[in-house]
């Protein structure tokens, strides 16, 4: 009995001992993370730590408190907060500075080992990426956003933005990272931005919704300030690849297209300064224009029609060479096609021109053709007119056939034949080889 009664009392002193045990590390606990709510934690006090222990620039600051859980961090509302020399710029955000544990009872100074801004906008300077990387490398802190627009800037001139972004910025040895999820366009995007030092910078956009993605590659510039890389691109089955190299333009190389319409490769140039202005050379293997005529037709002649502005800003030259030869020229919202060239041995030979889009827009021509007769000399057949898009209808305006000029009559009935055996209600189908090699070899027969 007596030891029962030894045996019950040594056991309440020991669940005695580990309630004050636990009582004694739960005041230690509540004191060593309450203390911080003593400090005088004053506007200027944050600004001049945060300034000369990590160049950290925040003005107007509003309010200031000071949270334990679920880590002990101060929040400091301000109008904006800036990294060294301007590298990130953040407005009308809320800021939350993770303390960090090891120094909590530091009062003269702040310490802290993550940053994490909340709502408002924050500006990134592409151009200055690699100043931010060596900010965070050297001074060991992760920066982070939720709910907020993040707008991508380059050289000072805006790129675009993500809205409702959770953003990441972090610097491990010799790699670092942005990375950025949020939404551009109404859809979903993933903006992932990798530095090697010894290596360049890598950007892969995805955008699932729109089935897009890129990879985008950097080198290091060298001495010079000359960079090269390579871009790879797929949108919508479309899928883009190329080198480039980066002096006073962008020299292109090795570049490849490809979809279910073209698979071809290109190279040339593109100068952005003082105006865009885009030079490309092209050698199709595959060119189904039966197929990209129609897509053109809806897209640039209809009622909908409204890439005016678009167009205007591409100035340049398309040359191409291989299945068939001729350029394409891009001049303040015209459209030239000069010294085209189809098929080797029966060739056709046309030039045209493209001055209004839209519903009522039209596409001049001229067309070249020499006929062959078995029994006869060859004879030239020249014909000029337009198509209106729109309505499918190719008006001829002038026929010239072994030097005879044919009087309009006469050119109107080659209209109607043209549009009866060729066109069929498709204009498509001008580009079928046997439907127009038919119209030519019986041509005044």
């Amino acid at each position: 009995m007596i030891k029962n009664f030894n045996f019950i009392f040594n056991k309440k002193i020991i669940y005695k001992n580990f309630f004050l045990l636990l009582l004694f590390f739960f005041i230690i606990f509540f004191f060593y993370f309450s203390i911080p709510n003593f400090f005088n934690y004053s506007p200027q006090f944050i600004k001049e730590s945060l300034k000369i222990n990590n160049d950290i620039d925040i003005k107007d600051i509003s309010k200031i408190s000071y949270k334990v859980f679920p880590t002990p961090r101060l929040k400091v509302f301000g109008r904006n907060l800036s990294l060294k020399e301007n590298i990130l710029v953040v407005n009308g955000s809320e800021i939350e500075i993770i303390l960090s544990l090891n120094s909590i009872l530091k009062y003269k100074k702040i310490y802290y080992k993550k940053i994490i801004i909340k709502g408002g906008a924050t500006i990134i300077d592409i151009s200055k990426i690699n100043q931010l990387f060596n900010y965070l490398k050297k001074n060991k802190q992760k920066i982070s956003f939720k709910e907020n627009n993040i707008i991508l800037t380059k050289n000072n001139k805006y790129l675009f933005e993500i809205n409702d972004s959770i953003t990441k910025i972090s610097s491990n040895n010799n790699r670092q990272q942005l990375s950025i999820n949020g939404i551009f366009l109404k859809h979903k995007i993933i903006f992932l931005l990798n530095s090697k030092l010894e290596d360049g910078i890598n950007i892969e956009i995805k955008i699932p919704k729109l089935d897009i993605l890129s990879s985008i590659f950097f080198r290091n510039k060298d001495s010079f300030g000359i960079f090269n890389g390579f871009v790879n691109l797929e949108v919508l089955n479309n899928f883009f690849q190329f080198n480039f190299t980066k002096e006073k333009n962008i020299k292109i190389n090795k570049g490849f297209v490809r979809n279910n319409i073209i698979n071809s490769s290109f190279e040339g140039e593109i100068t952005l300064q003082p105006n865009f202005f885009v030079d490309l050379n092209f050698e199709p293997t595959i060119l189904n224009i039966e197929k990209l005529f129609p897509i053109i037709q809806k897209k640039y002649f209809s009622d909908n029609f409204d890439k005016l502005e678009l167009i205007k800003k591409i100035n340049g030259f398309f040359t191409f060479k291989k299945m068939f030869s001729g350029n394409i020229s891009f001049e303040n919202g015209e459209i030239l096609f000069k010294d085209f060239k189809i098929g080797l041995n029966n060739s056709i030979f046309f030039d045209a021109k493209i001055s209004e889009f839209g519903k009522k827009g039209k596409i001049h021509f001229n067309i070249l053709k020499t006929i062959k007769y078995k029994k006869k000399s060859p004879k030239e057949l020249a014909i000029s007119g337009f198509i209106v898009p729109s309505i499918s209808k190719v008006v001829f305006e002038k026929l010239v056939f072994d030097k005879e000029d044919y009087k309009k009559e006469k050119i109107k009935n080659y209209e109607e034949k043209f549009m009866i055996e060729v066109v069929q209600k498709s204009l498509s189908n001008i580009f079928n080889n046997s439907k127009m090699n038919n119209f030519f070899n019986n041509f005044n027969n």
